[in-house]
């Protein structure tokens, strides 16, 4: 019992464990469940502050810059020149003021517009030395001169296609607007001082188509300047569509971020709940267990104490059955013993009883023979009464003596066989004592049924207890065979003899 009732309480705090453990996991989940949704939070807001801070320098830098270009004198045509050649400023200043990732196009635009301040061009050094040299090839008053509304011819073919408002160049650098509008302004100041001296006769070939054609590459330049301008301005309606969809998704995302954050405080609130809820009914399930263990310890334990006293119990039953098995085995000695001489005395007693028997058929014989002769003998008292009475017979008086004679020695015999029954009788139970009490002779330990018994183990009490059953029940079928064979032949065996008193003729 003291196995199974460490066993139940192995069990017990097993099962007490493994409740601890489910309780320790559910509520580790569910921390890591808050800790999931305060990180996605967390990343939401750092979301939210990155595109804030993405979007708000580019609305305050784009809004300036379209601003001032707009109001800048460049889209007036009297004014192009001059700003044109300040352009390389504007073109310096305006990288830096529009540096955002979302001006980019707007930065490409720029430096298309207003072309490169680079000082050491090849095609503004030879525009320059043609213009300020007198021994220069290229006169300005021939039509083969750059003008502004086209490049060389060998610039042109070897130009590559770039797309609107790309930064990149090819390997051969074009000539910028603002170096053209520089050399057109230069050209024209030198154009009206020559006028204006009247002096040299090349300043008055210079004719009215030139002139026209100037003003022509100005309003060509012009309306590019203010189709650029127009995409800017554009491309600042687009900015600010895309800051609006910015704020707006931004004020969603906020909401959303304060919904998953009243969530989360719910989430919170039924996690702690369901938290106390599963502790308390852990508890209670514990002390459930708990209660059923000392029930079952309880119980067990009286089962145990009930056991033990089934146990002192049966050790005394088994005490006593093994005294009775003692007994029962010298009983079996006792019986195997007594059948054996039972036998032996059914041997002795067939013998007698054969004996006894031809002794009786002699006595028959003789008591026949005897009877004849009396019948002979009284035959002839008759005779002898009838006639005279003869002279006594001196025979008559043997014959007397000798049946007196014979009846004497049948009862003697009578007598010595049921004597000799009894002491057979008699000798049979003081041997059976002498087994059983062991002081039959000098032989007291080999004689005494005790010893015997001691020295046998219990198969071979049992099997000499079955075999002498089988002896007692085979010799009392034969005994029953043998009263019933007396009974059916000789029945005057049975018969109990009076004694007569004896009649002397």
């Amino acid at each position: 019992m003291t196995p199974m009732l460490t066993a139940v309480s192995e069990i017990v705090i097993v099962l007490k464990t493994d409740a601890l453990d489910v309780v320790r996991l559910l509520e580790a989940w569910w921390r890591g469940l808050l800790l999931l949704a305060r990180l996605f939070l967390c990343c939401c807001r750092l979301l939210n502050q990155v595109v804030y801070e993405l979007k708000v320098p580019e609305a305050v830098m784009m809004a300036p810059s379209v601003f001032q270009r707009n109001k800048s004198p460049r889209s007036s045509p009297g004014n192009m020149p001059r700003k044109l050649q300040n352009g390389t400023e504007a073109s310096q200043s305006t990288p830096t003021a529009d540096s955002s990732p979302g001006n980019s196009i707007s930065d490409a635009e720029n430096f298309e517009c207003y072309g490169e301040a680079d000082g050491d061009a090849p095609g503004s050094n030879a525009l320059e030395n043609g213009s300020r040299s007198p021994g220069n090839q290229l006169n300005r008053h021939s039509w083969t001169r750059t003008s502004l509304r086209r490049t060389p011819p060998s610039h042109q073919e070897n130009l590559p296609h770039r797309r609107w408002g790309s930064m990149r160049h090819s390997g051969k650098r074009q000539i910028g607007s603002n170096v053209l509008a520089s050399q057109l302004y230069r050209s024209s100041s030198f154009n009206s001082s020559g006028c204006g001296s009247g002096g040299e006769p090349a300043d008055d070939m210079y004719s009215d188509v030139s002139l026209e054609e100037d003003v022509q590459g100005l309003n060509y330049k012009v309306q590019l300047l203010q189709q650029q301008v127009t995409s800017l301005a554009d491309t600042q309606s687009t900015a600010d569509e895309r800051y609006a969809r910015a704020k707006a998704d931004n004020a969603v995302l906020q909401a959303r971020v304060h919904m998953l954050d009243e969530q989360i405080r719910e989430i919170e609130c039924r996690c702690e709940e369901r938290i106390a809820e599963e502790q308390k009914r852990c508890r209670e399930a514990i002390a459930r267990v708990e209660r059923d263990r000392d029930a079952q310890l309880a119980a067990l334990t009286d089962r145990l104490g009930a056991a033990e006293a089934e146990a002192s119990h049966l050790k005394q039953e088994v005490g006593r059955l093994r005294g009775v098995a003692e007994t029962l085995r010298a009983n079996a000695d006792i019986g195997t013993r007594s059948a054996r001489e039972a036998q032996e005395a059914a041997g002795e007693l067939a013998a007698q009883l054969s004996a006894a028997r031809e002794a009786e058929r002699r006595e028959r014989e003789a008591a026949d023979s005897v009877r004849a002769q009396l019948a002979s003998a009284q035959l002839e008292l008759r005779t002898l009464r009838a006639a005279p009475p003869p002279p006594p017979d001196p025979r008559l008086d043997e014959l007397r003596q000798e049946l007196t004679l014979l009846r004497t020695q049948n009862k003697s015999l009578t007598e010595a066989q049921e004597e000799l029954q009894a002491q057979i009788l008699t000798r049979g139970v003081e041997e059976g004592r002498s087994l059983l009490d062991g002081v039959s002779g000098p032989l007291v330990a080999t004689n005494s049924l005790a010893h015997e018994l001691s020295q046998m183990s219990d198969h071979e009490l049992q099997k000499a207890l079955k075999e002498q059953q089988d002896v007692n029940v085979q010799l009392r079928d034969y005994i029953d065979g043998i009263l019933l064979s007396i009974v059916e032949n000789y029945p005057q065996l049975l018969e109990v003899k009076h004694q007569k008193p004896n009649l002397k003729s």
